[in-house]
């Protein structure tokens, strides 16, 4: 659609006097002079001609294109479908956030069960490192009479037998015991931070490497359980670990440090004798590992009583009194 501006259309002359009538055309001197006219067009010229819009050139012209109103989608009118219900539900609901009663035995339930498997655990372990303390301790009494009196050759297997044996049950029992101990000391942290409103600031990994790692454990294990223990104190700001808790846990490190330094010094003379080939440094090392066995059976067995309830302080308050209201 072409639309021209009223500037462009005021521009454009038009005739002011009567239009004039066809003929033949005068000249300046009278003489009529005949024109000669265009021949029709032909169909094809015609044809030619109707194809498409003429083209004007102009600044007075503008073009705009617009859609066809034949091709605008028809309008849908607005139904009306009446007052709608409000939704309802016709049954109680079961999704959603449930305000139920904290059970506080329920959330430390995690952590008295790790505290009774580790007692399980411990004496377990000083069973079996006391078995083969024994072992070991007939191993050496036989060495011992073997010096001056030979003896039958079916009795050194079995004592050699019975030392593979009872070395490989404290092996077991102590790798056990050194699981459920690390599991103990997840639980019980965890216990005692969610009593503070806190959670683990440690990550698992570190208790793990701190307390399932040998001779890492040494210092790892006993500050994890002094985190542990201030987390869970009374007036933990002020004053800390109170002095029972403290002086139990110093006892426990003291004790697992000494163990820990027997069983490496046991193991090392007995690396040497297997390396020398000495008779005497393997006695040695026998009755060192023998040593180490009994005092690590001994530990086991103490500790079965005091670790799992280390953190339980005794300056808790107790209720001496009860009273009861009768109607």
């Amino acid at each position: 659609m072409v639309v021209a501006s009223p500037q462009a259309a005021a521009r454009v002359p038009r005739p002011t006097g009567p239009a004039p009538a066809p003929g033949p055309a005068a000249t300046p001197g009278g003489r009529p002079v005949l024109r000669r006219t265009a021949p029709p067009p032909t169909p094809r010229q015609a044809a030619a001609r109707g194809q498409g819009p003429r083209m004007y050139r102009s600044r007075n012209v503008r073009w705009v294109a617009r859609r066809p109103p034949e091709s605008f989608p028809p309008r849908l009118g607005q139904v009306y479908r009446g007052p709608r219900l409000i939704p309802r539900y016709t049954y109680l609901p079961r999704w959603g956030l449930r305000d139920a009663p904290v059970d506080e035995h329920r959330l430390d339930a995690p952590a008295e069960h790790a505290s009774e498997t580790l007692r399980a655990a411990l004496m377990m372990c000083a069973g079996a490192l006391g078995a083969s303390a024994l072992v070991h301790l007939f191993r050496y009494i036989l060495l011992v009479i073997n010096r001056d009196t030979p003896l039958p050759s079916w009795l050194i297997v079995a004592s050699s037998v019975l030392v593979i044996l009872g070395g490989l049950l404290a092996l077991i029992a102590v790798v056990s015991a050194l699981v459920v101990a690390v599991r103990w000391l997840i639980a019980v942290r965890a216990q005692a931070y969610r009593h503070r409103g806190r959670r683990e600031p440690r990550p698992l990994w570190q208790i793990i490497v701190l307390a399932g790692i040998p001779v890492v454990n040494v210092v790892g294990a006993p500050l994890l359980l002094h985190e542990a223990a201030n987390a869970s104190a009374q007036e933990w700001r002020e004053r800390g670990v109170d002095g029972v808790t403290r002086a139990a846990l110093d006892r426990l490190w003291v004790a697992w440090a000494l163990v820990n330094a027997l069983a490496l010094w046991a193991a090392i003379t007995w690396a040497v004798s297997v390396s020398s080939g000495s008779i005497q440094t393997g006695a040695d090392a026998l009755a060192l590992i023998t040593v180490s066995a009994a005092v690590s059976a001994v530990f086991a067995f103490w500790a079965s009583r005091h670790l799992p309830g280390v953190l339980v302080s005794d300056d808790a308050p107790v209720v001496k009194k009860r009273w009861v209201a009768v109607a």
